[in-house]
């Protein structure tokens, strides 16, 4: 909870509360101990997830972004997790203090979060993340590290993408939607995500999974 939101709340409920100068003191004298914890947990995590691999040339990692709110975001936080034990292997918290344009700093904090692990002398294989087009570029430029985006915001798109045809206004339906679709947009959803899990990363499977999808819904069940 954000101080702003702790005051709203105790103003709301009528109660007691700890005002703006208490708050200072207990977050500057707590403050050393939570990031003296932090940063034991994230060193003690790095060498966690490269334990669980054989070859050890290098980690696999996943990160996103979050942001202050949806535009021109005062503040983002950018986390990286290890694609093995899925804990939290860095977090940057970038603010317009860093760099005026909320719309870099999810580039800014992937950027801090590459120089840690480089200071850790971890080398990352494959970089996973929400099909940001700024870290597709800056991952690319890497060169040895593998790009790839994720399936969950891949897939959301597919939803989107379907809801367009299987919902709408009356006077177009069976015209630009149909409503034997209506009911089958999280269906497929599902489909797609065992599709990609099941494939064995191999193209022909994933494809051949997801057109039996309409033989699905065709009854046809060979």
């Amino acid at each position: 909870m954000l101080p702003v939101h702790y005051n709203r709340f105790a103003n709301a409920a009528k109660i007691g509360h700890i005002n703006k100068q208490k708050q200072q003191y207990m977050f500057q004298r707590y403050k050393h101990h939570i990031e003296q914890k932090y940063n034991e947990s994230i060193e003690s995590t790095v060498l966690e997830e490269i334990g669980m691999y054989d070859d050890l040339t290098g980690i696999d990692i996943m990160t996103d972004a979050r942001h202050g709110w949806r535009k021109n975001a005062k503040d983002s936080s950018v986390v990286a997790i290890g694609k093995k034990i899925h804990k939290i292997l860095k977090c940057e918290h970038i603010t317009k203090s860093d760099d005026s344009v909320s719309q870099r700093h999810e580039k800014m904090g992937t950027q801090l979060i590459y120089q840690y692990l480089e200071e850790q002398d971890v080398q990352v294989n494959v970089h996973s993340h929400d099909r940001n087009l700024s870290i597709n570029k800056l991952v690319k430029n890497k060169g040895i590290i593998t790009n790839q985006n994720d399936p969950w915001h891949a897939i959301k798109k597919v939803k989107v993408a379907m809801k367009k045809v299987s919902a709408g206004p009356k006077y177009l339906k069976e015209k630009s939607w149909s409503a034997q679709l209506e009911d089958k947009v999280e269906s497929v959803a599902t489909h797609f995500h065992w599709a990609v899990r099941n494939c064995e990363e191999n193209p022909k499977e994933l494809k051949d999974a997801l057109l039996n999808i309409v033989e699905h819904y065709k009854n046809n069940h060979q």
